[in-house]
Parts: C-alpha cells; structure tokens; sequence
C-alpha cells in the first residue's frame, strides 16, 4: 500500500519505463530497465526497492518489478495529463504538437489536480492527441508504441 510518500518525477519516468517493458504482465528486471534508462542495475533495483515499498508493484525475487493496480494506474494518470495539458497548449496557444509535447513534460510534474480538472472542463469529452492516444482511456504497452512522448523518452 502507498505510504503516503510522493512519487517524484524520476520515479514516475522508472514506472513508465517499467509499463512500457510490459511490467503490467510480467516482473521486468533491473537490467532490462537500465538499459532503456541508460542507468545502472544497480541504480534501478534500488527504485524498484523504493517502488514496492511505496506499494507501486511487488519485487519478484530474480524476476523484477511487476506492476499492481496501483502501479499502473499511476502511468496511466501520468499519461492522461500529459496528453490532456498537451491538447490544452496546442488548443489555447495554437502551439504545434512537439513544442507542446515539450512543455507539457516540463509541466507535467507540478501542475495540480485542480487546474487539471479545470483543463478537463476546458477542453470537454472525447478528446485525443495527435499521436492517436485517447486521453480517457486505459492504456496498453503497446498502445503507447506510437505515442511521440514514449517515443522521446524510451526511444519505443
């Protein structure tokens, strides 16, 4: 379970890194996920340590992390409000969509859940980003392949 410490940007991109390694089905292990990082084992089992003690996934011993409910919908939080404060840019400031990609990551980590929520009203239902990914939807690995802000972070 949660123990009420905050995910930091950092470990927010380890659980992204982790979903997008197919971490929702089967344990990925640390060297798997230092070489997407391009970090040492020894840097992403202590995240993964850190991870499961904050209740985000359970440590297979040999295996690796895999992915709880809890877990995954942090990623799947993570991408929403990326794509949602992207389509705000691009809508409001008629900035293009790598330019907003950009900001968004920028943003992404501070921007609360009220302006979120303000932002959701803004831009109404049914909404999706230029890479396909529909903003309301639960995301597979896969689903991510084609989305330009995976594609910038883990080179899928």
């Amino acid at each position: 379970m949660n123990d009420g410490t905050r995910l930091t940007s950092r470990d927010r991109e380890y659980l992204r890194g982790i979903f997008v390694l197919r971490g929702n089905r089967e344990p990925v292990g640390p060297s798997r996920l230092a070489h997407l990082l391009e970090v040492s084992r020894v840097a992403v089992l202590e995240k993964m340590r850190r991870l499961e003690a904050m209740g985000y996934g359970d440590y297979v011993h040999r295996r690796g992390l895999l992915l709880n409910e809890v877990g995954i919908d942090a990623v799947q939080e993570d991408v929403r409000r990326h794509h949602m404060m992207e389509k705000y840019l691009q809508d409001t400031f008629g900035m293009g969509s790598t330019e907003a990609c950009r900001e968004s990551s920028a943003m992404d980590p501070f921007v609360s859940e009220n302006l979120m929520r303000n932002i959701s009203t803004f831009l109404g239902s049914e909404l999706s980003c230029e890479c396909g990914c529909c903003i309301d939807d639960k995301y597979e690995p896969e689903d991510l392949y084609d989305c330009h802000w995976f594609k910038r972070q883990f080179g899928v």
